[in-house]
């Protein structure tokens, strides 16, 4: 699970929620696109939470690298911001599977993250 947001603070305290639901996960929290993208580049992600206001590349530059590096696999990608006019702009791209508004509502956000990784676990095959 990767977490990439520019904001420290907001990256740790979603990586400890995340990481404390999901401990047989790899939770790794990154703070800029560049980062975010060269830790995508050894290992794919499963889901990737990403703030979409980042200098050098905000969450919609880093989703799409991330759809072009791992085509027809890409992870379960995730727009978080407090800017509902920022998601409302990239809610009909196709880039993104979910879009959350700071404050993050966790229950919801753990809702998706889990139903990626159960998928995962099980296989596509037990999809109903």
């Amino acid at each position: 699970i990767l977490i990439a947001d520019d904001d420290a603070d907001s990256a740790d305290a979603l990586g400890l929620v995340v990481g404390m639901r999901f401990p047989e996960s790899a939770v790794v929290v990154s703070y800029g696109g560049p980062e975010a993208l060269d830790i995508s580049s050894r290992q794919r992600p499963d889901v990737a939470l990403l703030d979409m206001e980042m200098p050098e590349g905000g969450g919609e530059a880093l989703a799409r690298a991330l759809r072009a590096m791992y085509p027809g696999q890409a992870p379960l990608l995730i727009a978080i911001s407090a800017n509902t006019v920022l998601l409302d702009l990239v809610s009909g791209n196709g880039i993104f599977d979910h879009f959350i508004i700071k404050p993050i509502d966790v229950p919801v956000l753990i809702r998706m993250v889990g139903k990626r990784l159960a998928v995962i676990e099980e296989g596509p095959s037990s999809v109903p």
